[in-house]
């Protein structure tokens, strides 16, 4: 029998099935919790030790009332009815995409404060804010994860996709800037290190990554993966700057998924110090770049154009 029932909420979501996955492995029963359902949740809630807390909202382009509802609004519904339960452990996922885009090229700490950009990340700051009203009434503990490479899709994954789709991609800056990025396992894993040690990590927040690498370096190993010639021409920042501003980046840079955040992102440092979670809770990686990426392109069914430049004669 089960030592622990965990209750998830998002398990249908890309991150959510990969914690589920993690979780899986361990002696415990994993209980897919619907936060819109009052009626189970409260039923729920008293049958189980732990709750995760991992849907959310992200997607591109949607109104910030429907960002809201879903982040804010269901993670007060949550902890609300978390707060009538006895519970072990509440663990929220948040991010480290709400530091914005004005990091430093050095590795930054669980301390450093969420400028975000866009009404998504700004109602995941919010959602975050909000989960630490109640840490005097919830055993709390809040995981910020790096950049997740899980699937196809995601904020990163937009951007390896314009990598291995075009056929001379640009590199904001030569691709130098250093980015900090983690795989799908390794996220189950950084949230189990976290439910096993709730002595070391309730009232805590800890970061989450599994490599510390570059643009460019992720783009040679998305298209070494994908069997295609590597082929990038350098954007200097000023440039790819002039060209969003005139309105003509669309020649080179991706649409419609927001041109002004491929060019700061892919040109900005966004460098995460995860050693807390490391020394504090054990916390270990076993995913490089290189198997992170090759389990999401796998998953990932390319566009014809991929297939095109895959197929295509030298």
């Amino acid at each position: 029998m089960a030592t622990m029932r965990i209750a998830l909420t998002g398990a249908a979501q890309p991150d959510g099935s990969a914690i589920a996955r993690e979780l899986d492995r361990h002696d415990v029963e994993v209980v897919p919790l619907d936060v819109g359902d009052s009626a189970q949740l409260a039923g729920t809630l008293s049958t189980v030790t732990h709750v995760v807390h991992a849907r959310s909202l992200n997607e591109p382009g949607l109104a910030p009332a429907a960002y809201a509802e879903v982040n804010v609004h269901s993670t007060t519904t949550l902890l609300d009815a978390c707060r009538q339960a006895e519970l072990q452990q509440v663990v929220f996922l948040s991010t480290t995409e709400t530091y914005g885009r004005r990091l430093p090229p050095w590795p930054v700490t669980e301390s450093w404060v969420p400028r975000p950009v866009g009404p998504a990340l700004q109602s995941r700051v919010a959602a975050e804010r909000v989960a630490r009203t109640y840490r005097r009434r919830v055993p709390l503990s809040i995981l910020r994860p790096a950049p997740v490479i899980v699937n196809g899709e995601g904020s990163l994954m937009r951007v390896i996709r314009h990598f291995i789709s075009r056929p001379r991609a640009a590199l904001v800056g030569g691709g130098q800037a250093p980015v900090s990025v983690l795989a799908a396992a390794d996220l189950g894993r950084a949230v189990w290190a976290m439910i096993s040690q709730p002595e070391e990590a309730v009232d805590q927040v800890f970061h989450a990554a599994s490599a510390h690498t570059t643009w460019r370096d992720l783009a040679v190993e998305a298209c070494q993966l994908r069997g295609i010639e590597e082929r990038f021409w350098n954007a200097p920042y000023g440039l790819a700057r002039g060209l969003d501003a005139c309105r003509l980046a669309g020649w080179v840079l991706p649409e419609p998924e927001g041109v002004d955040a491929y060019v700061t992102t892919t040109g900005s440092p966004h460098l995460i110090d995860d050693s807390r979670a490391r020394v504090t809770l054990g916390y270990a990686p076993v995913l490089g770049v290189r198997a992170a990426l090759a389990q999401a392109l796998d998953i990932y069914r390319p566009s014809p154009n991929e297939e095109a430049r895959v197929d295509a004669p030298d």
